[in-house]
């Protein structure tokens, strides 16, 4: 299969973290700017990329705290969304962006910023990306299970009074030590008012980690799950997605360096969407995983079995479940 012919394909990505979705040269300069001495692509690399499997949480999530530490100005925020967003269309002709972030995530290490100069910086970027290049972007709001009840009560709050910039909302994190279901009534109220529900599940290689997808369904109202790659090694997980029809956020290249499968070879992607489940091909952390959706493609098409014409089922099942208006996605689809 060619590189243009994976090219040409109208793509859509659900699953991408925008915190960590930055361009490299950028982030390089920033860090270069903090004088952070990241002159050598080789240190950069070192203190920013995540490019083979990860050998233990710490050193990961430094990893992730170098990039935050750096997003710290509304300019550079609107920088880093609209590079995202042209990225995702020039390399890989991503069509239908869903961008997904945790304000707390970003305030923590910044409390000079405001949330909402936060947003209306994220809304310039999009906004310029949308002007100049036929694609539809929207934004989905992050809860933090890290976090406490109380605090993403607060943060809930804070999206659904500003629900008409944001399509959805998210549940984040490490789901094996922060259980979901003390987040339902949030999840609940924000369904109730309008927005899709994604929600991170059945993602960590541990045992039991795929019934917490059915706890995102029944409890949180998910209409998504992020991730959901666990599924595979139970049946009434499957059965359930496939006959409610729930789309699965997969990311595969993630779930290799996350340790959530062995090997590209191993991963369930072909299996789950020959059972009958929605499956949807995303990249999660493009920046830190220095990865692109052509790369996924890519992958997916060397490593995982699939065809064009299956990559092509994915991104109508994709397109279909995105919380994107579908008229504004209409606007911009090739025809």
């Amino acid at each position: 299969m060619t590189h243009q012919a994976l090219k040409d394909l109208p793509k859509v990505e659900l699953h991408c973290h925008l915190e960590l979705a930055f361009r490299k040269k950028t982030l390089q300069r920033w860090a270069v700017e903090a004088g952070m001495g990241m002159e050598k692509d080789n240190d950069f690399a070192q203190g920013f990329l995540i490019t083979e499997p990860m050998a233990d949480l710490p050193s990961v999530l430094h990893k992730f705290l170098n990039t935050r530490d750096l997003l710290d100005s509304a300019a550079k925020v609107e920088q880093l969304t609209f590079e995202t967003c042209e990225d995702m269309f020039l390399v890989s002709n991503v069509r239908v962006l869903e961008l997904r972030f945790a304000p707390s995530f970003l305030l923590d290490a910044h409390p000079h910023m405001k949330a909402d100069d936060l947003l209306h910086a994220i809304l310039r970027g999009v906004a310029r990306a949308e002007a100049q290049y036929p694609m539809a972007v929207g934004l989905l709001g992050l809860l933090q299970r890290i976090k406490s009840v109380e605090d993403n009560a607060w943060w809930c709050d804070w999206i659904l009074e500003r629900k008409q910039h944001f399509v959805g909302m998210d549940l984040a994190d490490d789901e094996v030590a922060f259980p979901a279901s003390p987040f339902a009534p949030l999840f609940q109220k924000a369904k109730a008012q309008g927005l899709g529900i994604t929600v991170h599940a059945g993602e960590p290689n541990v045992k039991g980690a795929a019934r917490n997808i059915l706890v995102a369904l029944d409890e949180l109202g998910a209409d998504r799950i992020g991730h959901g790659v666990q599924a595979i090694h139970d049946l009434e997980v499957v059965g359930r997605l496939v006959d409610d029809a729930i789309p699965l956020e997969l990311c595969p290249w993630s779930n290799v360096l996350t340790q959530a499968v062995p090997s590209l070879h191993a991963h369930p992607f072909k299996a789950l969407m020959e059972a009958g489940v929605r499956t949807t091909l995303n990249t999660d952390d493009p920046g830190v995983m220095d990865i692109s959706m052509m790369d996924e493609c890519k992958n997916a098409t060397q490593h995982l079995g699939l065809t064009l014409e299956d990559l092509q089922q994915c991104n109508d099942w994709a397109k279909e479940a995105s919380f994107i208006p579908a008229n504004r996605i209409q606007n911009i689809w090739p025809s």
